[in-house]
């Protein structure tokens, strides 16, 4: 074809294919790399799904075990009322106490000379009275509530179980870290499955409703990793997305209280109570300018708090 078209024309020609060959090619790349991101991203769908699965599997065998105990009770509940007086347990009991009590041999009671009654008299109204006075029974001191900011209160008054919260300067949408507790335990303790409980209350929305994080967010800014404590059974460590460079230790203290102590402004085993992140947006993206953290100290109940710069 060179003596009709001439040797530029098909050396042109060749150029073309080739570069049409070369963005082929490229093309070609690209779609497998696509295809690689998504089968990754399937990948961890799959695993996602499923440990959410499990988390609902097991959260359905401790409702199971708590119907359990419920219809334990409404079969005891039935038991009494079907009894004629309704307490035919009592009603033994105090037939027995009978019984024994006419076994016993009776006491000879002894006048006492009227000196010694005297005596008797004048020691048994102060024996008596530090007996029956509640003052001086060795009671522990009640705990004193941990200090609450105005926001956590707000959630508290729905979450008792709060531990921290996070919040942003866009809105008043609020992420709530809440401890799980352990069903049927005689006091209050972690859940083993899911010692902590992450979820957003929507306050910019009518009747503010709780609402799931999104896969996103459980991987990124309010994710939180979970383990068991080394140190200290009960307790549990948790890392979170929005404090890399510090580890939390979830627990319940000797009051039944909820805390979560981390590092704040240099000091170890504060209780952490909310965290502020201050934030704009450029071209629709935003971006993080600062983050407050507040806490409290557990032994003062001083408060503590510390800011951080975007690096």
């Amino acid at each position: 074809m060179s003596w009709l078209w001439g040797n530029e024309t098909t050396e042109q020609a060749q150029i073309v294919v080739s570069a049409l060959q070369s963005e082929l090619d490229e093309r070609e790349q690209k779609i497998k790399a696509l295809e690689a991101a998504l089968r990754r991203e399937q990948h961890e769908w799959s695993q996602l799904v499923t440990t959410e699965l499990k988390e609902l599997e097991a959260r359905r065998a401790r409702l199971h075990a708590e119907l359990q105990d419920v219809d334990a009770l409404i079969a005891e509940k039935r038991t009494l009322l079907a009894a004629p007086d309704g307490k035919p347990k009592a009603k033994k009991a105090a037939k027995k106490k009978k019984k024994a009590n006419d076994a016993q041999p009776q006491a000879v009671t002894t006048p006492l000379p009227a000196s010694a009654a005297g005596e008797v008299a004048r020691e048994a109204p102060a024996s008596a009275t530090k007996a029956d006075d509640p003052s001086c029974d060795d009671k522990p001191e009640a705990a004193k509530p941990l200090p609450m900011g105005a926001e956590l209160m707000k959630v508290a008054s729905v979450e008792p179980n709060v531990a921290f919260i996070i919040q942003r300067s866009t809105n008043s949408n609020t992420v709530v870290y809440a401890a799980q507790l352990a069903p049927n335990a005689s006091r209050r303790t972690l859940d083993d499955s899911k010692p902590l409980d992450v979820y957003w209350i929507m306050y910019e929305k009518p009747d503010a409703p709780r609402e799931e994080l999104n896969m996103i967010e459980r991987n990124s800014a309010y994710g939180v990793t979970v383990a068991p404590s080394t140190k200290a059974k009960g307790q549990y460590i948790a890392t979170l997305a929005s404090l890399k460079d510090r580890v939390c230790t979830l627990l319940i203290d000797e009051h039944g209280r909820v805390q979560a102590r981390t590092r704040i402004n240099g000091r170890e085993g504060m209780v952490l109570r909310r965290v502020y992140v201050q934030m704009t947006s450029s071209w629709g993206i935003p971006t993080v300018d600062y983050v407050e953290i507040f806490g409290i100290d557990p032994e003062t109940f001083a408060s503590v708090y510390e800011k951080k710069g975007n690096k």
